[in-house]
């Protein structure tokens, strides 16, 4: 059985020297006074936890074995609970690779193995070289493949051999030639990503970093106290010298430059996560690579495609961009990251769906949008949500402003009547020859298209809501982790008896194509 690198097993020495040594140090300083220890006796607590943890990272990569044997991947590992892992071959989705900073100089590329079962990764080598993890992808790649090849059993087996004793066994100009590119990121379309594209994320590692600098709030508060006519040096003391109108000003001030910093963070996460984004086709996988800092690849395999998804936010659609969402079962594609299933993060709009049929053929469909007594329903929400919002600012303002414009939260009501509209809009479905397409969302837009003989499970569920107005909403579920983040394909507020007609339609169709294509299988082995 194969061993990872050698420059891994020395990482994670160097690594768990250095945390031992810490540890060491710490865990005396913390101890020396309750357990009345002397002062000399800390030092000496470093060397100990770093021989400790070193010794316990090089017992570790002895201990961690694997290995491809005929249609199962083997991997041993564990020093005081042993574990042994067989993995089929046919159960693995994805095989991909990530190299941080200090892999990409040492040459390591860390693999993940995920399989069908879920979002979490089945097995982790850390790490081997990429020339290793490239024919660990192209085993796999290739037994996926096997079913469909059209070359002999003998010469796969042949094939399989040399590539599991680390030979090639195309040549690199070869595998060249066989791999197409689809997509790839110029600097001018990252950038444009990068301003059109929105990360909640930006807005949640802004605030957690507002500790290390609150240097620089508080000299962004005095600015702002200082632009609103307040000279006290205090910030408490001219919160009390600005009088309501003022604290609203600096409320929204506030909230604008919180606005401008969350959009650039965005902006350089974004950069940095999807520099260098190239798509590739190899057979039949589709194949990524992107980052700036962490250097990401990973393999979408086709052939287990279970959703492909069109997303499309405000400022998408008004320059007419999309994104590319392919989700594979009980995977999306490095859900670790924040990409979930990301095929082609940005391209025009008529590009993105051309991938889409590339990857499953449909047709251009004209969705069926919800009944218009859905929008009345849309808009008796919207207007107990502004009415809540509404009582809440008169509490405030009688309570502790006393600034009598509380009054201005009724302006929320006149946005109920568009935004009950435009949720209407934009939901809808539609049954084409071999696939189900759902529409939802109007600041992100989300068009899910599922091969019927994809689904797993047809729902019509009623809130009592929905009931008084004689809605439903049915659900076409898949074996993509989207599923179970609930995320699946989702006709919202159609009429109740059209709901009970389309599942039945949908059963029949998910039967029908899988008998047919069960046929198809069988004549080709003929």
């Amino acid at each position: 059985m194969r061993r990872l690198a050698p420059r891994s097993a020395a990482l994670s020495i160097a690594r768990g020297v250095f945390q031992g040594a810490f540890f060491g140090v710490i865990a005396g300083t913390t101890l020396a006074g309750p357990l009345g220890l002397p002062a000399w006796l800390v030092p000496p607590l470093a060397p100990v936890g770093a021989l400790a943890i070193g010794g316990f990272a090089v017992a570790r990569y002895y201990r961690f074995r694997y290995e491809i044997e005929g249609d199962t991947l083997r991997v041993e590992s564990g020093v005081f609970a042993r574990q042994s892992r067989e993995i089929p071959l046919g159960r693995i989705q994805n095989v991909d690779s990530t190299q941080g900073v200090l892999n990409r100089l040492l040459g390591l590329s860390v693999v993940a193995i995920e399989t069908a079962g879920g979002s979490a990764t089945e097995a982790t080598l850390d790490a081997v070289d990429p020339a290793e993890a490239d024919r660990l992808r192209r085993l796999v790649q290739r037994y996926g493949e096997r079913d469909e090849a059209t070359e002999s059993e003998s010469d796969i087996g042949e094939a399989d051999e040399r590539l599991a004793a680390g030979e090639d066994s195309e040549s690199g100009e070869h595998r060249e030639r066989s791999a197409e590119q689809l997509f790839a990121f110029g600097l001018r379309d990252l950038l444009t990503y990068a301003l059109v594209s929105v990360r909640p994320a930006a807005l949640v590692f802004l605030v957690a970093g507002l500790p290390l600098g609150i240097n620089v709030v508080r000299r962004v508060v005095r600015f702002n106290l200082g632009l609103l006519g307040s000279d006290a040096p205090g910030a408490v003391a001219a919160l009390d010298t600005l009088g309501p109108p003022r604290l609203v000003g600096l409320a929204a001030l506030l909230a604008l430059q919180i606005t401008v910093a969350a959009v650039g963070v965005s902006i350089v996460l974004t950069i940095v996560e999807y520099h260098g984004f190239t798509l590739v086709r190899e057979g039949d996988d589709l194949r990524y690579q992107r980052g700036l800092v962490r250097r990401y690849s990973g393999t979408i395999p086709l052939s287990k495609v279970q959703t492909v998804t069109v997303r499309e936010n405000v400022l998408m659609r008004r320059f007419g961009f999309a994104t590319l969402v392919v989700e594979t079962a009980g995977y999306s594609g490095g859900s670790q990251q924040s990409t979930q299933g990301v095929a082609v993060p940005m391209a025009p709009r008529e590009t993105v769906y051309d991938l889409a049929r590339d990857i499953e053929p449909f047709e251009t469909v004209s969705l069926q949008r919800p009944p218009k007594r859905a929008r009345r329903r849309y808009a008796a929400r919207f207007a107990i949500i502004a009415g809540v919002l509404t009582a809440a600012a008169y509490a405030v303002d009688t309570f502790l402003l006393s600034s009598g414009y509380w009054w201005l939260a009724l302006g929320l009501f006149a946005v109920v009547p568009p935004a009950a509209h435009l949720r209407w809009r934009h939901r809808g479905y539609a049954l084409a020859a071999d696939v189900f397409v759902t529409r939802s969302g109007f600041w992100r837009r989300t068009t899910s298209v599922v091969p019927y003989y994809r689904i797993q499970t047809v729902f019509v569920g009623r809130s009592p809501f929905q009931r008084r107005r004689r809605l439903a909403s049915l659900t076409a579920d898949t074996a993509s982790s989207a599923s179970l983040l609930g995320g699946s394909a989702t006709a919202h507020d159609i009429d109740e008896e059209a709901a009970s007609e389309l599942r039945d339609t949908l059963r029949e169709r998910l039967y029908s194509d899988l008998l047919a294509r069960k046929s198809d299988s069988a004549s080709a082995h003929e």
